[in-house]
């Protein structure tokens, strides 16, 4: 057997190889809607089925938990800068926008490309509000900003890394598909680490001299973020 591995009873779990792991690591990703099993040699194979086997209730309660997918359908509902929006697949021609009158999403495509456009198209909407937002707080907080990167993570919603006095920071697409006041969060927090490149007091502090609604943010991503990883979801 070679690794990754999904397990034979459920195709949601999936085992992997991971040479910093120093044990066994079970973990549920919902942007996956699966669990991880993270082993740090093949030798350990059969104790993390065993493992598994002994948290399957865990899993299943974990798994089943998560909000109801979100496909990139046409005519599907999903969520967009905290709102229901509608997708709307017009045929193949025109070029993809955003109607935020009528709430829909409206990209042409051939039929199996549609949801890669749309994928493609929130990704370009997040690109572009978060860039506008980090360079708002980074000018807040007095500091260059190199790099701005927009990704599909799983497990962060941004980071920053300072390197020769710019912050270059990266970012979860589906943050487009939260409210802006949280979006705006992600982008001063962010920031904010290229005074303090840590989570203390003065940290926080930083933050809520850009960003004073930080609270109201934080608890909206700790309440809502699985809605935001159901977002182009298949199952």
């Amino acid at each position: 057997m070679k690794l990754p591995l999904r397990d034979p009873d459920d195709p949601r779990i999936l085992y992997v190889y991971s040479p910093r792991s120093k044990k066994i690591a079970l973990k549920v990703k919902p942007s996956e809607r699966e669990a991880t099993v993270s082993i740090p040699n093949m030798k350990s194979l059969k104790r993390a089925m065993k493992f598994v086997r002994e948290q399957k209730d865990w899993v299943e309660v974990q798994l089943e938990a998560l909000p109801p997918a979100q496909p990139f359908s046409p005519d599907a509902p999903i969520l967009f800068e905290g709102e229901i929006y509608r997708l709307v697949h017009p045929g193949s021609r025109g070029h993809p926008k955003v109607n935020r009158e009528t709430r829909e999403i409206i990209v042409p495509a051939p039929d199996d490309t549609f949801s890669g456009r749309v994928r493609r198209l929130l990704i370009r909407e997040a690109r572009e509000r978060l860039t506008e937002a980090t360079l708002q707080y980074a000018d807040a907080v007095g500091r260059p900003v190199g790099k701005i990167q927009v990704r599909d993570t799983s497990s962060r919603w941004g980071s920053c890394i300072t390197r020769n006095g710019e912050g270059h920071i990266s970012y979860s697409w589906r943050l487009i598909s939260a409210p802006p006041f949280v979006l705006d969060y992600v982008a001063a927090h962010e920031c904010a680490h290229m005074i303090e490149d840590n989570h203390s007091a003065a940290y926080w502090a930083v933050v809520d001299s850009i960003f004073p609604d930080y609270k109201r943010a934080k608890k909206w991503l700790r309440t809502n973020g699985a809605y935001l990883h159901a977002v182009g979801a298949e199952f």
